[in-house]
């Protein structure tokens, strides 16, 4: 990297100290406006495009479980997402009508939320020029217009609320710094952080490959940590651990027996099944060696598509690390630390999905936008050329302002606009209206099941129906919470344990009609089949 230019020789600039050239913060009101704009124009957006409800978009079939939990004050799946849980049960009861809607734009207020505040941290992180506010609009609005992120600000997801709480630790961070340079304290803003980082595990444990960054962030900056006293320290994990008990919510919510109640964590060994996804540990590094190399393709194609014009954006967003290597190398090894650990992690996570993970790579990306795209403004500044050729040259910067949120706006559109998507709502009318009085329904996937538990559970339509998830049915906890919420299954346990799937079928098909959601891979042989609405009426033999 020595041939852009020799670095920062002052010892204060190389430990992460503010210098006067760099990372100035905003001395008054107006200059917050970039934030201002980024976080309204963020929201329009989401709430134009937002779904009108449940929704399976955008691999949102989670949804219907984290509704229907939030509903029964119930316990979702691993890791339980207890700060989610309770921002969703909030959301609701502040938010009239639909409960999948507030869901929705909980979402939509996180991402935007997020946006905003990035727009904030780029200013700061820019040295004071008359366009920086200009750069880093636009590099937040770019990455609120990504494909990525403006996915999950539509749906009922965990993910805005993960990319919100990761841009506030940064940001909080930052403040530290600027603190702690002037005023020689500032312990009080890495008391937030810890604050922060407890509650982003309780939303979601991928928080935690936040760390490394964090780490060399303190490390670095380490000079501003020495007029920290013990009592200072002591508050900073006593708030940390603080934001952590959210966790304690879980086995409360448990102890009411709710019907949806992922491994019953009111017990140690349920708690501890739950927290710690024992369910998903084997998706962790869980690819071939054969498939890691079309997983980093996969992940360069992320790249390219996140900031507008396709690879372009993100050649500009890499020309802007080497500009922070230059000149604020702490911030460019913490940012940097934390795209290559949430990388790697998405990288080897083996699921469809995994590209969710990588929201927080592109929230440091769009960091680094705000960089390059202020480095060739000050390239043009600085050239010494005449007003006139100035102008010209102008021209073509202000057009890539412009040009990188539209391009990603224009792009995206037609696949992030859920707002006339009905395909869950109507598969969930169609299967109520096609079940008899009294029926079982059989489903094994998360889209049917979670979208069953929300109507049936969260939004108490058709008590009689009894859903039974077959891949869960094994479970001790899963069949606990089918005997106490279900009459049916009760009067078929024996010594609180159910009979096999097969036999529980083979007996409830002779008294009431017995459905499948879905085509799935039964044990057992089917006589006869009947479609039912948006479902299929089975007869074993």
């Amino acid at each position: 990297m020595g041939s852009l230019g020799p670095r920062v020789r002052n010892a204060d600039a190389r430990a992460g100290v503010a210098s006067p050239s760099v990372g100035h913060a905003p001395s008054n009101s107006l200059t917050r406006w970039p934030a201002v704009v980024a976080g309204i124009g963020a929201l329009v957006l989401y709430a134009r495009c937002l779904a009108p409800g449940l929704t399976w978009s955008h691999d949102g079939a989670d949804g219907g479980d984290l509704l229907a939990a939030a509903l029964t004050q119930g316990v979702p799946h691993p890791t339980g997402y207890p700060t989610y849980q309770l921002l969703l049960r909030a959301a609701i009861a502040l938010f009239p009508g639909e409960p999948a809607r507030a869901g929705n734009w909980l979402s939509a207020v996180c991402a935007a939320g997020a946006a905003a505040l990035l727009a904030d941290m780029a200013l700061r992180m820019l040295p004071a020029r008359p366009w920086r506010g200009a750069v880093a609009l636009a590099a937040a609005l770019t990455w609120a217009a990504s494909p990525t992120l403006w996915s999950q600000a539509v749906i009922t997801e965990v993910y805005t609320l993960h990319a919100l709480l990761v841009v506030v630790l940064l940001w909080l961070l930052w403040r530290w710094r600027e603190s702690a340079s002037v005023h020689h304290a500032g312990w009080p803003w890495l008391a937030g952080a810890g604050f922060v980082f407890g509650i982003g595990l309780g939303n979601h444990l991928s928080m935690v490959l936040a760390l490394p960054g964090v780490a060399a962030w303190l490390w670095t900056n380490r000079p501003l940590l020495k007029p920290l006293r013990a009592s200072g320290c002591a508050a900073i994990a006593g708030v940390t651990l603080l934001g952590l008990s959210l966790y304690l919510y879980l086995p409360v919510a448990a102890m009411g027996a709710p019907p949806v109640n992922w491994g019953d964590p009111k017990t140690l060994q349920g708690f501890w099944w739950l927290v710690s996804g024992q369910l998903y540990r084997n998706l962790v590094l869980g690819l071939g060696a054969r498939d890691l190399l079309a997983r980093v393709a996969a992940w360069a194609g992320e790249a390219s598509r996140q900031f507008g014009a396709g690879p372009w954006g993100a050649l500009v967003a890499f020309a802007g690390l080497f500009w922070l290597d230059r000149h604020d190398h702490a911030w460019w090894r913490a940012t940097l630390l934390i795209g290559l650990a949430y990388s790697l992690y998405a990288i080897g996570y083996n699921t469809r999905d995994s590209y969710v993970y990588l929201i927080p790579v592109w929230s440091v990306a769009a960091l680094w936008l705000a960089a390059g795209l202020f480095w060739g403004g000050q390239a043009i500044t600085d050239a010494g050329l005449s007003r006139q050729a100035l102008r010209l040259l102008w021209i073509p910067l202000v057009l890539v302002l412009i040009g990188l949120p539209a391009f990603s706006l224009v792009r995206n559109w037609d696949r992030m606009d859920l707002s006339h998507d009905h395909e869950a709502q109507d598969w969930v009318a169609g299967a109520l209206a096609g079940a008899d009085p009294g029926g079982v329904i059989l489903a094994a996937g998360d889209r049917t099941t979670f979208a069953l538990w929300y109507a049936l559970y969260g939004l108490k339509l058709r008590p009689d129906l009894t859903p039974v998830n077959v891949s869960l049915y094994a479970y001790p906890w899963y069949q606990r919470a089918l005997v106490n919420h279900h009459s049916l299954l009760a009067s078929k346990a024996h010594g609180g344990e159910l009979p096999s799937l097969e036999q529980f079928v083979t007996e409830v098909s002779k008294e009431r009609p017995v459905y499948r959601a879905e085509p799935m891979d039964l044990d057992f042989a089917i006589a006869a089949e009947h479609p039912a609405g948006t479902l299929v009426r089975i007869e074993p033999k």
